[in-house]
């Protein structure tokens, strides 16, 4: 009885059936993104919010995206920014599901939001990492972030 009940919760899951419950209002994921407490213990809003007033406008919030993809069973909530002399853009991404509650970094061992999990710290080191980038001739940033993936070091 109990692996047909399993098989049954699979296809039911599988078949997008039981996704729709996972899935947050846009408010709701927001909310969670903004309230979720960083592995510093800090909130995610809390350390943008320090970062703005730390850098003095040099990075700046710029509101809250979300991102919903056929078949996925999460939304994706996007932090929008604008880092000195950069375009604005929607680099910091979150996972969010409701029922459980989850919340996680898209991509956790890379980008921006790595750091903004660490701290508000860590998160204006690489901040200033970013701002010394924009610094240098285009050619070169495009080859830094090219390399970036085989970086054996950790300059955070």
């Amino acid at each position: 009885m109990r692996p047909l009940a399993l098989a049954l919760l699979a296809a039911s899951v599988a078949s997008g059936a039981g996704a729709q419950p996972f899935l947050p209002t846009e408010r709701a994921a927001i909310d969670l993104v903004r309230s979720r407490h960083t592995d510093s213990l800090a909130t995610v809003d809390g350390t943008l919010a320090y970062a703005e007033r730390a850098t003095g406008g040099a990075f700046t919030r710029g509101g809250y995206r979300v991102v919903r993809r056929p078949g996925e069973p999460f939304a994706r909530v996007q932090i929008c920014y604008r880092l000195g002399i950069d375009p604005p853009t929607c680099g910091l991404d979150y996972l969010v599901t409701v029922n459980p509650p989850h919340i996680e970094p898209a991509q956790r061992h890379d980008g921006l939001a790595r750091d903004l999990e660490h701290g508000p710290r860590a998160f204006l080191r690489a901040l200033a990492r970013e701002a010394d980038l924009q610094r240098q001739p285009a050619a070169l940033r495009r080859i830094e972030a090219a390399l970036e993936p085989d970086n054996p070091y950790d300059w955070r």
